[in-house]
């Protein structure tokens, strides 16, 4: 048999027999499932090929199985079905993203004897549905009748990531505006300068006010759309238009910070319909990441263009990601900014493909830059309008 190709982790499975051999250790009956049937927290053990040979209740009923056969032979990724864990023939570790799985590397640590604690960021797809999950895993080393195997358990950790992305970023992003629309206020207040200078001031409140005002719309619209109570509020609009208010947005040089934002003169005037709401949360966002990943004197440009019955949006950056990057792009709370700060580029695929009817990608290389590309139909096709 040829041997199965991998991009990570060993691809090879056990042999059904061994599964169900290595199963009769953790059967229904025994002390040890009994005892992790009671567990509320999800529960697998896995083989020396990562194979599930046990899993407790609240395992199952996490992953949608009904029972134990169900499970039995699968990797965790195939059992949480794991959007990446059907690209490759080996399945669940072996594809290029899963160097980034927290649960593939606690695992391989715990077959080398080590204690490993981790978090995941996995997107599942189910039904053609998908699904962000955080998640936090232990793996343990413990051998049963001389054989070893790793214990893991999982914790969904999307509450927590959720407060930490409320305590530590959001709450923070707004006291530092909310900081300096005070102290602008007191210059207004406070100055004797002349009409031009007071006319600088109020114009800096009026921005700042603007910022915090969108900040607290953004989170709230991020948190109805994933509370499934979010509907889109559908009108004509137009592909030009769009990109001249999202430029006017952006195009300040507190925001920009010496760079340069550019609208390629080609860009395609077409009307369609979407939620304008959404669509220029969408793609503001694209552009703010653009600016941030790029450098001082960076030109960032964006433009659009019709390809049959699609508009599609772009913007580019003249920086590389690396492949880190590349791999975890749009995972929940992944972010290059540090802990929390991944919203951004996860809010674009999410309102994009669950509520616009739409698709994003990107590409990536040193001699380009980074494109993200957002297509949606020129006629509706997202979520159920108002």
């Amino acid at each position: 048999m040829a041997e199965l190709a991998t991009q990570f982790a060993p691809a090879e499975r056990a042999l059904q027999a061994d599964v169900l051999r290595e199963w009769k250790y953790f059967d229904t009956d025994s002390p040890i499932a009994t005892l992790l049937n009671l567990f509320p927290e999800v529960v697998l053990i896995l083989n020396p090929q990562r194979q599930v040979v046990f899993a407790n209740r609240a395992a199952l009923d996490f992953a949608g199985r009904h029972d134990m056969q169900e499970a039995l032979g699968q990797r965790p990724g195939d059992l949480l079905h794991c959007k990446h864990s059907a690209e490759t023939e080996g399945g669940c570790g072996t594809t290029a993203f899963c160097r980034y799985c927290g649960a593939v590397n606690a695992i391989l640590e715990s077959q080398q004897g080590d204690a490993a604690t981790k978090e995941c960021r996995i997107t599942t797809s189910k039904n053609g549905a998908e699904e962000a999950l955080d998640l936090r895993v232990w793996a343990r080393p413990m051998v049963v009748e001389a054989e070893t195997f790793t214990f893991l358990a999982i914790s969904d950790i999307a509450d927590e990531k959720r407060r930490e992305f409320l305590e530590r970023i959001f709450l923070h992003d707004i006291m530092n505006t909310a900081t300096a629309l005070k102290g602008f206020s007191w210059l207004l207040s406070a100055s004797e300068d002349d009409r031009e200078s007071l006319r600088s001031y109020g114009d800096r409140i009026a921005f700042l006010t603007e910022r915090m005002i969108d900040e607290i719309q953004a989170h709230r619209q991020l948190l109805a759309a994933e509370n499934g109570e979010l509907k889109p509020k559908v009108e004509s609009v137009n592909s030009y238009l769009i990109l001249q208010d999202i430029f006017q947005a952006y195009c300040r040089p507190d925001v920009l910070d010496r760079r340069v934002l550019h609208i390629e003169g080609d860009s395609a005037a077409v009307g369609f319909r979407s939620d304008r709401t959404l669509l220029m949360r969408v793609l503001g966002n694209m552009v703010k990441n653009a600016i941030e990943a790029s450098s001082p004197g960076d030109m960032v440009k964006m433009g659009c263009f019709k390809d049959g019955g699609e508009i599609v949006f772009w913007v580019n950056n003249p920086t590389c990601m690396t492949e880190s990057v590349r791999m975890q792009v749009f995972n929940r709370s992944f972010s290059t900014k540090g802990a929390g700060r991944g919203l951004g580029t996860y809010s674009i695929k999410y309102l994009t493909e669950k509520y616009l009817g739409g698709h994003v990608s990107f590409t990536s290389t040193p001699t380009d830059g980074t494109t993200f590309e957002a297509r949606y139909p020129r006629e509706w096709r997202g979520g159920p309008p108002n």
